[in-house]
């Protein structure tokens, strides 16, 4: 009898033992998850923080541009159409014939001023990215460039329509102008191809075009334009890079994840 109440003495210890460290593990186990759950939780909290950051800076720089563009357009921009009336009146009035060459040669300098700033106007307001698409701003900016007969610019799309906040397009056009400014200026190009290529990742954009190339590795600094391009993929959370080799062109790349299209 002593021998069998030993056994299930044993058995019952064994088993409380064995309910004991079961209970430990499902604490550990229970513990872990809550844990990773508030990491998660957290790392999503500072992704969500900073994409609101990034959007507040990204509106205020579209209302600073929005700004000047208005004073530019209202304020220098009518007092430049008031000086180009007088000078054309002065032009046409024939009281002094050895002036009239002069004083219309100013109107036409003034009129190209206001031209001008008025380009420059539309562009810091927004007013014809806003409006829009995508496709038929890079396909305008490419015919400008055609007409020009310097250089053939080509551009292709996989898709007509890309759903992206207005600044996202703004800033892609821009860095697709600066890339072939750049090219223009200092390539020596003949040939520029532009591609788009939209998928549900996100959107790949590459610019490439057939000029006498540079070494990346030998860059003391960096020109402003590519400041402006790194710049402008950072703020709207883009992979950016250039690559170009001496007699062999310049690429550029870049690409915007499908979350950040739309942020």
């Amino acid at each position: 009898m002593g021998q069998t109440e030993y056994k299930i003495f044993i058995i019952l210890a064994t088993l409380i033992l064995l309910v004991f460290i079961n209970g430990i593990l499902i604490f550990v186990i229970q513990y872990r998850k809550r844990k990773l759950l508030h990491e998660k939780e957290k790392t999503m909290m500072n992704e969500q923080h900073t994409e609101e950051l990034l959007q507040t800076k990204l509106e205020i720089q579209t209302q600073t541009m929005q700004d000047i563009g208005r004073e530019i357009h209202d304020n220098v921009g009518q007092r430049l159409t008031l000086a180009a009336i007088y000078a054309n009146q002065l032009s046409h009035s024939n009281n002094y014939p050895e002036i009239t060459q002069r004083i219309t040669e100013v109107g036409s300098i003034i009129n190209e001023s206001l031209s001008e700033l008025r380009n420059l106007s539309r562009h810091l307001t927004n007013e014809n990215t806003q409006a829009t698409e995508l496709k038929t701003l890079i396909e305008s900016e490419c015919a400008r460039i055609n007409a020009l007969n310097i250089c053939t610019v080509s551009c292709h799309f996989n898709r007509d329509n890309f759903s992206m906040f207005n600044t996202v397009k703004n800033f892609i056009l821009r860095i697709i102008q600066e890339f072939i400014q750049n090219s223009l200026k200092h390539s020596g190009c003949k040939q520029i191809t532009i591609a788009f290529t939209y998928t549900y990742t996100g959107l790949e954009v590459t610019a490439t075009d057939d000029g006498k190339g540079f070494d990346t590795g030998n860059i003391q600094r960096e020109g402003i334009g590519l400041q402006n391009m790194k710049k402008r993929a950072e703020l709207i959370g883009a992979e950016f890079s250039i690559n170009s080799q001496k007699h062999n062109g310049t690429q550029l790349h870049l690409f915007i994840p499908s979350n950040k299209l739309s942020i």
